[in-house]
């Protein structure tokens, strides 16, 4: 059983169904469920595909191929078709893990920490750039584009 209401004045219409569940279709293709538990769908007519539940949003973009998940408590989590997986955090600081591993932290004062698979981490603060390699090599590059190049064994190079 199904009642349905047009409201030509929004051109809107509305359908309950038995199960309690509500569709309303808007003028522009856009189609709308919810249901008794607070778990709603919207349907886009771009394809995207956004769905809410009482835990968290998730929306699909169609065309991205890319799902963002947002929480009550303001973290976004993007999933990228690449699997490309990016954490945004309500202070402003990011977490990003790339398809091949590498992690990269960008804090909310604009400093950022890269931690590469094979083991070289990087971090730059206020645009000096500093690198550490697996062999305990660190280089450290200035703005000024100076290079001081710190071996294992305690030798420095400057560039």
């Amino acid at each position: 059983m199904v009642e349905e209401v047009k409201r030509p004045e929004d051109g809107k219409v509305t359908r309950v169904y038995a199960d309690q569940r509500r569709e309303v279709i808007f003028p522009n293709g856009v189609r709308r469920e919810t249901w008794g538990d607070g778990y709603s769908v919207v349907y886009f007519t771009n394809g995207d595909i956004k769905q809410s539940f009482p835990t968290r949003t998730l929306y699909h973009f169609s065309a991205q191929e890319t799902t963002q998940t947002t929480y009550p408590n303001g973290l976004q989590v993007f999933r990228f078709s690449n699997r490309q997986l990016e954490k945004h955090f309500p202070d402003g600081s990011k977490e990003i893990t790339f398809p091949d591993g590498t992690l990269k932290c960008v804090f909310a004062d604009g400093e950022e920490e890269s931690i590469f698979p094979d083991g070289t981490v990087q971090r730059v603060t206020d645009g000096v750039r500093v690198v550490e390699y697996a062999d305990g090599v660190r280089e450290t590059v200035y703005q000024d584009g100076r290079r001081v190049r710190e071996t294992a064994d305690g030798s420095v190079e400057i560039q």
